[in-house]
């Protein structure tokens, strides 16, 4: 039943019932031209009326008939039989056998193998027929037996083998499309199961989702992220159309092209990009996004971006940082009553063992004292208070100060402390701040270069910026540490293993300084061969 499907599918198109109905008139047409006289007598015209009449009753009875499959070849068979009835009259026009081209044709149409047999049988049937007339006849009418014997079977042979040839072809075409129906049917309803399923895990994740257009504008975000309770209750395109993103630690405004969903709009792919929302009127809080490109055949059509909150995180910071900023300022008081009466003490005179006593307790006074002052600017840093005073300075002015100020500390070292002089380099900053940059910069330099080591500083200028590198051979730092080195409490494995004391806070507090002044700070470095930080700050207008 399966293939009888596309066969049926052909005789009940219009093109089908056209292509039967055409080799119907053919065949009439042709009679007509060869032998135009036989339109004189009644046998003609009786079988132009039964092969019409079985033709359009295969053709308007399809529905009934194709309940029982025998009823489609049985038309066009009794068709046949009743044209070589016909025939059996002597008197009979011979040519009237053409007309049984039409049912050999409908047989191989609707019967496809089984209708070309039976075109043959009755082919061959009616031949013989003929053949068997030839003795009894004379003439046109014995000439005519004689061609009709062999030509007729023939004829009727070829229409039925056309028509299940013709069929066949329709047959393994409407096959092919009903099968790739069937496969878009099913794509059709696995990409609708898809989506659904993509749709439920958009909408209820516990993580905000927002997907993004080429353009950056946002296209759909999820109930997670929409009924945030900082955004309350605000459209999600306006509360954050109308925001200010602020960098996680210093807490100044990102620029516009380095926000997340700049980043996103560009297609770039990052993971857990922290930062702070600021709305007029409402209470900051804190995220971190990731991002994804939506690619379609090699094409961007967007982004899916993922928004997690961490308020109550980074609250919990700001909560460590006050108490780290409440213990230093308590442990300044004492440490600097401690650093006095040492160096009283030192004046005294002492035996020189106990001397030596009291400069160990300096040192480790001093080490304290200096944790102590670089906790406090963490602290300020961290609540977005660090203050500068900015006025027009030359760099290479700061960077020699620097350098004098520490040459007492590389002699000590055995560490050669050297200055690359450049162009005036002005800038508009913190001559302060920019100072304890350099001196953190250099005296890291100091502190893991060994000796006969150098740590070089330079300055000059590089487009619209005053540029300044420290470089030394110390040991230099792995790959995957060095981006962490502006971490703050971070400290290199290297810098664990040099057994030189420290906390990780001098480049973070380097980072945070240089921010401030609207600069940028690199940090490049190779295992054994030194490294380079590069600090780049905008020049006075």
């Amino acid at each position: 039943m399966a293939q009888e499907r596309p066969r049926r599918a052909l005789t009940e198109t219009l093109g089908g019932q056209l292509l039967s109905l055409g080799v119907l008139a053919l065949v009439l047409l042709v009679l007509t031209i060869v032998a135009p006289a036989v339109w004189d007598g009644p046998w003609l015209w009786a079988s132009v009326v039964v092969v019409a009449a079985a033709t359009g009753l295969a053709l308007l009875g399809q529905g009934p008939l194709y309940e029982a499959n025998w009823l489609p070849v049985l038309v066009p068979a009794m068709d046949l039989l009743v044209i070589m009835l016909i025939l059996g009259e002597t008197d009979v026009p011979r040519i009237v056998a053409m007309l049984a081209v039409v049912p050999a044709f409908w047989l191989g149409f609707v019967g496809r193998r089984r209708g070309v047999v039976i075109a043959a049988v009755g082919g061959t049937a009616a031949g013989v027929q003929m053949a068997l007339k030839i003795a009894d006849t004379t003439g046109t009418t014995m000439a005519a037996n004689a061609v009709g014997a062999v030509l007729v079977p023939l004829a009727l042979i070829a229409a039925a083998f056309f028509a299940d040839t013709y069929t066949g072809r329709f047959d393994r075409q409407q096959v092919i499309l009903l099968e790739r129906e069937r496969e878009k049917t099913a794509l059709a309803q696995q990409l609708a199961a898809d989506g659904a399923l993509l749709d439920a895990i958009f909408e209820t994740a516990r993580i905000g989702l927002m997907l993004l257009d080429p353009s950056g504008a946002i296209v759909r975000v999820n109930p997670t992220l929409s009924e945030h309770p900082a955004l309350a209750g605000a459209r999600i395109r306006d509360a954050l159309g109308g925001a200010t993103y602020l960098d996680l630690e210093s807490r100044q405004p990102m620029p516009n092209e380095e926000t997340p969903f700049a980043r996103a709009a560009r297609g770039e792919s990052f993971d857990n990009l922290a930062f702070w929302i600021a709305r007029p009127g409402h209470d900051m809080f804190a995220v971190t996004v990731s991002s994804r490109p939506l690619m379609v055949a090699g094409e961007f059509r967007g982004s899916i971006t993922s928004i997690d909150d961490v308020t109550t995180y980074m609250r919990m910071l700001d909560d460590r940082d006050d108490f780290v900023a409440l213990i230093s300022h308590e442990l300044r008081t004492p440490l600097t009553s401690i650093s006095g009466y040492l160096e009283l003490a030192l004046d005294e005179e002492m035996p020189a063992e106990v001397h030596g006593w009291l400069n160990v307790v300096r040192r480790n006074s001093d080490r304290l004292r200096t944790l102590v002052e670089d906790l406090l600017i963490v602290g300020e840093m961290s609540r977005g208070e660090l203050h500068l005073q900015p006025a027009e300075v030359d760099l290479r002015d700061v960077a020699r100060d620097a350098v004098a100020t520490l040459a007492h500390r590389a002699v000590r070292r055995g560490v050669e402390l050297r200055l690359v002089d450049g162009p005036a380099a002005p800038i508009v900053a913190d001559a302060r701040r920019m100072s304890q940059v350099l001196e953190n910069l250099i005296s890291n330099g100091i502190k893991y270069t060994s000796d006969a080591g150098f740590v070089e500083v330079r300055v000059d200028v590089d487009g619209e910026d005053a540029r300044l590198q420290v470089a030394d051979d110390g040991p230099g730092v792995a790959a995957e540490e060095s981006a962490r080195v502006f971490e703050r409490f971070y400290r290199s494995s290297a810098a664990r293993a040099s057994g030189v004391q420290g906390a990780g806070l001098g480049l973070w507090i380097c980072r945070m300084i240089v921010q401030a002044h609207g600069g940028s700070i690199a940090f490049d470095s190779v295992v054994g061969e030194g490294s380079v930080a590069t600090v780049r700050v905008p020049l006075a207008p």
